[in-house]
């Protein structure tokens, strides 16, 4: 059955294995009992990150020749993010196929979208250790979503907020954590950005960084300044 499965995802992503224990590999969660020894995908995560940072940034260098470095930035930070990854991995299939410890599944981290970023980018970096660097170009160009170029103010929020205050000669925003609620293995936080003493936005998320850039975005569409990036 997971051989088959292997095989439908392997149509999927327009590439055959020549070594399909990389895959394996790269659909197994440390948590998982049989990823003894580093046969796990954090490895794997890891340079596939780095393989689709390269693969995005020269597609969008070549493809947009009138786009700034900030504006490149901005969409590469859009195209590589955690809910992008997370999405190409659902479309793909990757929930039913990730690998995790029983305690994990039972939490139900294999539909997590941190955990499913994760695989995708290790299944990239799998491609690229079988098959080389124009392979995983190849499948990362063929999976590359389109992008909506209103939505840039929001991939790196809290600058944009910081310089919208900055150019209006306000204060820079403070970010509060102002709650961290739900056992250590799934915690939820929750984030305020403040400027002048007025609570501007908030934001909920699983890290610290996630529940400021919602509440810097939540700011953004609250003064309504979208269109005026």
């Amino acid at each position: 059955m997971t051989q088959a499965r292997h095989e439908t995802l392997q149509e999927r992503l327009g590439y055959s294995f020549s070594n399909p224990s990389l895959l394996h590999q790269a659909l197994t969660h440390r948590s998982c009992s049989g990823a003894e020894g580093g046969e796990d995908n954090e490895r794997l995560e890891f340079l596939g990150d780095a393989v689709l940072q390269l693969v995005v940034s020269e597609h969008l260098y070549l493809s947009c020749p009138e786009s700034n470095e900030g504006r490149l930035a901005k969409t590469r930070s859009l195209l590589v993010s955690q809910p992008t990854l997370a999405e190409q991995a659902r479309t793909l299939g990757l929930q039913g196929l990730l690998q995790v410890g029983h305690g994990e599944y039972l939490s139900g981290a294999h539909m997590r979208e941190s955990l499913l970023c994760d695989a995708m980018e290790a299944v990239l970096g799998a491609v690229f250790l079988d098959g080389g660097f124009e392979a995983a170009k190849t499948v990362i160009l063929d999976n590359l979503p389109d992008w909506d170029g209103d939505l840039l103010p929001l991939v790196d929020a809290k600058s944009t907020l910081q310089e919208h205050l900055q150019q209006s000669n306000r204060p820079v925003p403070v970010y509060n954590l102002m709650e961290a609620r739900g056992p250590d293995h799934d915690k939820d936080f929750v984030v305020e950005v403040v400027s002048e003493g007025a609570v501007l936005g908030r934001g909920v998320g699983k890290s610290k960084k996630d529940a400021a850039q919602k509440a810097a975005r939540q700011a953004l569409q609250r003064l309504d300044l979208l269109d005026s990036f």
